[in-house]
């Protein structure tokens, strides 16, 4: 009898099997290593074992790795159990995660990352799982590393309830993202509610209850945090206070395109605020940095959205290399988009590939128009008055232009000739722009 923790574990290749149960033995670990189900089950049935490691790719005609792990949750509710694969997409990550998985591995893996969390499953009681429906139209692809952080991040947020921020530059996935976290979370079938903001002052209280009424007991998402007035944070503080008092309220998801400094800091939102909603943090990675993923998500968005009728020449795909992406994956999908529809072949070549310019156009000017969209969206839905509003177009001009004008005017510490050239005009055209605002220069 030892009083070494006991690890059981299959893999499927006997040279990484050999030199895995080798390092953990190395580790003060009693290993015993398979490359069957079977035996591995009747270690398990035996009591024989403080965690187990699953290699799911075992070929079995019996059962599926992630069958035996749903008998092992059910014989052995508490026994640890990490499940390695090759088959390194969210879907994996997240059937680890439903079928009670303490942590997932992709191959190839850190083995220090993978010893580390050994360690915490030993230390740490397991709970029994809740099942979940499965899915296999899951949005997120790819196979980088970056990627790959965030799937491990993702199910083991579905097993929680605590609030959760999810960070990334537009484009990225974040509502993907929180749409996945309810669908396989414990609230799947509970109420599921998105309040996209800015909202109208006067509007909001309001609003914000609603979504609160229609998410009871599911998941709130607040879509772009940072657009919150001050006011609005503040009610937001206060509604959310009484939550913990509430035994159905919502579990708060929030997304924001800045980035969480290193100091716990997030541009626009406040630190009361911040500290109520950041628990649990999700950064999503730019497009930039997925190299590795440009294929598989473009090839995924040609056969999508052609309807399998259409493929990507290798020409066609390495031409996506090398981009900056500013619009991320969605803007990469638009491209593909085009490029099924314009193609007159089945394969689709560099040429079919168009691309907009992208050398001064930035994340921040893309996240700009969508501010601007999104609180012209919420004017028009509080005036009501969507078809009776005359001259809109100059309305919003003015609305635009009178804003913009005092705070490069602050910019400028009220100098019109520098105010000028930051926006790109005649000094005589701000001057005449800046009398018909009323707005006072502090230096002419």
């Amino acid at each position: 009898m030892t009083d070494k923790p006991r690890i059981v574990l299959a893999h499927n290749e006997r040279v990484a099997r050999e030199t895995l149960a080798r390092d953990l033995t190395q580790k003060g670990y009693d290993v015993r290593a398979t490359e069957s189900f079977d035996t591995l089950w009747r270690w398990i049935r035996g009591n024989e074992a403080d965690l187990v490691l699953i290699d799911v790719d075992i070929p079995d005609p019996a059962r599926n790795g992630f069958e035996l792990l749903k008998q092992i949750r059910e014989v052995c509710p508490h026994l640890p159990a990490l499940v390695l694969s090759a088959e390194n997409t969210v879907l994996t990550s997240l059937l680890a995660a439903r079928f009670g998985a303490f942590d997932y591995f992709p191959k190839p893996f850190s083995f220090d990352q993978l010893a580390s969390s050994i360690a915490s499953a030993l230390q740490q009681p397991l709970q029994e799982q809740k099942t979940r429906k499965s899915r296999t139209d899951l949005p997120l692809i790819g196979s980088s590393d970056p990627m790959q952080s965030v799937y491990r991040q993702i199910a083991q947020a579905t097993q929680s309830d605590l609030p959760l921020l999810i960070t990334g530059e537009t484009g990225t996935g974040k509502s993907l993202v929180a749409k996945m976290l309810h669908d396989y979370g414990e609230r799947a079938e509970d109420g599921y509610a998105v309040l996209h903001l800015p909202l109208p002052e006067k509007g909001f209280d309001a609003a914000l209850k609603t979504a609160i009424t229609q998410a009871q007991n599911g998941t709130l998402v607040l879509d772009e945090l940072s657009a919150l007035s001050d006011g609005q944070q503040a009610q937001l503080i206060r509604i959310l206070s009484f939550f913990d008092d509430q035994k159905h309220a919502p579990r708060l998801v929030t997304t924001t395109r800045f980035v969480v400094s290193e100091h716990g800091v997030v541009e626009g939102i406040s630190l009361e605020l911040l500290y109520r909603l950041n628990t649990l943090h999700i950064n999503l990675p730019p497009l930039r940095d997925r190299h590795q993923d440009y294929a598989e998500l473009a090839r995924a968005f040609c056969s999508e959205l052609s309807k399998g009728q259409k493929t990507l020449s290798d020409e066609a795909e390495h031409s996506l290399a090398g981009r900056a992406w500013p619009g991320n994956v969605r803007e990469l999908r638009n491209v593909i988009q085009r490029a099924t529809l314009m193609a007159r072949r089945e394969i689709i070549a560099p040429d079919d590939i168009h691309i907009i310019a992208t050398e001064t156009y930035n994340d921040n000017d893309n996240a700009l128009e969508e501010a601007i969209a999104r609180a012209l969206a919420a004017y028009l839905q509080d005036t009501g008055q969507q078809n009776t509003i005359d001259d809109l177009y100059n309305q919003t001009l003015c609305a635009l232009e009178r804003p913009l004008l005092k705070r490069v005017m602050a910019m400028a510490d009220g100098n019109q000739l520098k105010a000028a050239r930051i926006l790109g005009i005649n000094r005589n055209t701000l001057h005449k722009k800046l009398t018909r605002y009323h707005i006072r220069p502090n230096q002419t």
